[in-house]
């Protein structure tokens, strides 16, 4: 015991928390670790003391797609959703609120090619002005952009974001907090240059950032150790008695 708390604690040191992620969900069961549920609302009664808390699920929704249908509260069921914006009006298309291709290389491609593990994931991306205001509809050119990725896997859709970000976080809803060009984010808010993870039941389950290769990278290892909490519970069910 010993001996493994001491592998942990220099791991954490040397190597950062995203490494100790990937290598607590890949090679030590002992220590597996489920991501907590982000943005709960708290019920208090007289004295203050806290009698009830309950984590934020996504509500019902409708966004549109770009080749034409909706994406509604339904689509979720059973997937984990991998959850970004992009935007009309970024100059290049890395200087959108998602760095496209830093994500096509670290995430999507491998989300495309090994769908045998991660069928049940799908990119979300909600088109939005800067600032994080709701668009009518795509541009030519963000379609352009687009085109050449797989819309099976990735759904690209345009509509309100407010019910994906208007979860409880630091004291405030997650869509009010300011984004910080010193870490070069667009826009005035952080929701925008954030990528959000959602689990199969539609609760907030991670959040980075999504503009550097280190918060893409990270967020890849949030999914990881949520399909592994995905597979314990299978097998926990498989190995029940009957």
């Amino acid at each position: 015991m010993a001996k493994a708390k001491r592998l942990f604690l220099i791991l954490l040191i040397m190597l950062g928390p995203g490494f100790v992620i990937w290598f607590i969900a890949k090679n030590v069961e002992n220590y597996f670790v489920e991501l907590p549920y982000i943005g709960y609302t708290y019920s208090y009664d007289s004295t203050g003391a806290t009698t009830d808390s309950v984590a934020y699920n996504v509500p019902d929704f409708e966004l549109n797609r770009f080749g034409g249908g909706v994406i509604n509260r339904d689509s979720l069921r059973g997937k984990f959703i991998v959850l970004s914006t992009l935007q009309n009006d970024c100059p290049e298309l890395d200087q959108c609120g998602l760095a496209v291709w830093i994500f096509n290389e670290l995430f999507f491609e491998k989300l495309a090619d090994n769908q045998d593990n991660y069928g049940n994931v799908k990119v979300l991306s909600i088109l939005t002005t800067l600032d994080g205001d709701t668009v009518s509809g795509p541009s030519e050119k963000i379609l352009e952009n687009m085109e050449g990725f797989d819309q099976d896997i990735w759904w690209m859709t345009w509509g309100d974001p407010s019910p994906f970000y208007d979860f409880p976080y630091y004291n405030k809803t997650f869509s009010e907090h300011p984004s910080s060009a010193e870490d070069g984010e667009i826009g005035k808010y952080a929701f925008v240059n954030s990528l959000v993870l959602i689990d199969d039941k539609g609760f907030i389950r991670g959040v980075t950032g999504a503009r550097s290769d280190t918060d893409i990278r990270n967020f890849f290892d949030l999914l990881k150790l949520l399909k592994k909490e995905e597979f314990n519970e299978e097998r926990g069910q498989q190995e029940r008695p009957k």
